[in-house]
């Protein structure tokens, strides 16, 4: 079965992969496999402190299995370390064979620093970061402002309050449900309509696809 592979590193921002996660689960028969990569094995401790221990390291993964790459946002610092190196060839070399990625956050700035922003509509927290903190960054042409998520060529880019419409780009590419059922599942989380979950719930009761 085909992998959604979180990427997870201390001090990663628990919000962001929220909506994602309990979309996931609302699944009667999962596509693929959700699971979480690491560097190492060891236990991540997150920004509000939750501790979490990955399923697989990196070099456990094998590339082919890989249907999306999720990178969660964190302090801006920590994804311009060198250590993030690791991840951030492998976002290139999965863009690069057409497999979804998503960063949101200050995840997009690790993404602008191996320059796959440039060539990509895109958006961040504010440009401003991007500017000044990744040398290499010459995408701010492509940049969108006062837009919460944006998805181009494989990739799917969010500020820290897109997480909702970051999820909703990740759905649809990777047809997790129907287009009526995620539409239904956006307007509900969007709107708090109540009719919107019933009728979510309702459609993917009734299609056997998902």
């Amino acid at each position: 079965m085909k992998k959604i592979c979180m990427y997870l590193l201390n001090g990663m921002a628990d919000h962001e992969h929220g909506y994602l996660l309990a979309a996931l689960s609302s699944q009667k028969k999962p596509k693929y496999e959700f699971c979480t990569v690491a560097l190492t094995k060891e236990t991540i401790v997150t920004m509000g402190g939750l501790k979490v221990t990955p399923d697989y390291t990196l070099n456990e993964i094998n590339k082919d299995d890989i249907i999306a790459l999720i990178l969660v946002g964190a302090d801006i610092q920590l994804w311009l370390n060198k250590e993030q190196e690791t991840i951030l060839n492998l976002a290139d070399e999965l863009l690069k064979r057409n497999i979804l990625v998503a960063g949101i956050c200050g995840a997009t700035l690790g993404l602008a620093s191996k320059g796959l922003l440039n060539e990509r509509i895109h958006t961040s927290n504010i440009e401003f970061l991007l500017t000044n903190f990744v040398k290499n960054y010459n995408g701010i042409k492509n940049y969108k402002n006062d837009i919460m998520a944006i998805y181009d060529k494989k990739l799917v880019t969010a500020s820290s309050v897109g997480a909702l419409l970051w999820t909703k780009y990740i759905l649809e590419n990777l047809e997790i449900f129907s287009k009526t059922a995620i539409e239904n599942w956006y307007e509900y989380y969007k709107s708090g309509i109540s009719k919107y979950y019933i009728e979510f719930m309702e459609v993917i009761k009734e299609d056997k696809n998902f």
